[in-house]
């Protein structure tokens, strides 16, 4: 018991920094926020953040290949293929949102992200091989199998259509103030991110049924 106390202290460590320093990530960006900051309030020093991790690049990309993971298992289910192709295309979209709404620092994160074009995605990261997978492995079959049931239009591009929802879903997290400004809804309230999830759901159905489905 006494060996192990040292590697279970040092994991709580290093799972500390690596949560401040999302935090301060997702609020500040990477080039906002501060190694001295983020050492001070995950409690530790300086010296030990850069014993963990020799640069703050290093760190943003460890932290941003872990929110990613979280994202896709969030995102990934087995049960997309036992449900009817339309409520699976559903059920995704309301994963999309909960993921969101659940880990607000996902939009900080995904906004500064954006911001680098990408830079900070390590060649090591597992995040574009999974989003590749996740297309083929679950947003093809739903939408093949929604095509062969005569429900969706045929030939959609599963990697448009998911790039499409997910733009959609997660803009009422990524575009909340222009949103809420310009049409005086309140998109950061629950009744806002209802209305959007109504909105969207609606709109993505209409643009992939069958011309003959009634809509």
């Amino acid at each position: 018991m006494t060996q192990d106390k040292p590697r279970h202290s040092s994991a709580q460590t290093l799972d500390r920094i690596l949560t401040t320093a999302r935090d301060a990530f997702a609020e500040h960006g990477f080039d906002g926020a501060r190694l001295d900051n983020i050492a001070k309030a995950a409690g530790v020093t300086k010296q030990l953040v850069y014993h963990y991790f020799k640069t703050k690049e290093e760190l943003y990309e460890v932290v941003l290949d872990r929110v990613s993971d979280e994202v896709l298992a969030m995102l990934d289910s087995p049960d997309y293929d036992l449900l009817p192709p339309q409520q699976a295309v559903l059920s995704l979209i309301e994963r999309i949102i909960q993921a969101y709404i659940e880990r607000p620092y996902i939009v900080g994160m995904t906004v500064d992200q954006a911001l680098h074009k990408g830079e900070h995605i390590s060649r090591r990261s597992k995040y574009m091989p999974s989003v590749r997978s996740f297309i083929s492995d679950r947003v093809a079959p739903m939408l093949e199998r929604g095509a062969a049931q005569g429900l969706f239009r045929p030939a959609l591009d599963p990697r448009l259509f998911y790039w499409s929802i997910f733009a959609l879903a997660s803009a009422v997290f990524t575009q909340n103030w222009a949103m809420s400004q310009s049409t005086r809804i309140d998109f950061a309230s629950d009744d806002g991110i209802a209305r959007w999830r109504e909105h969207v759901s609606r709109f993505v159905l209409n643009a992939i049924l069958a011309p003959t489905l009634p809509r």
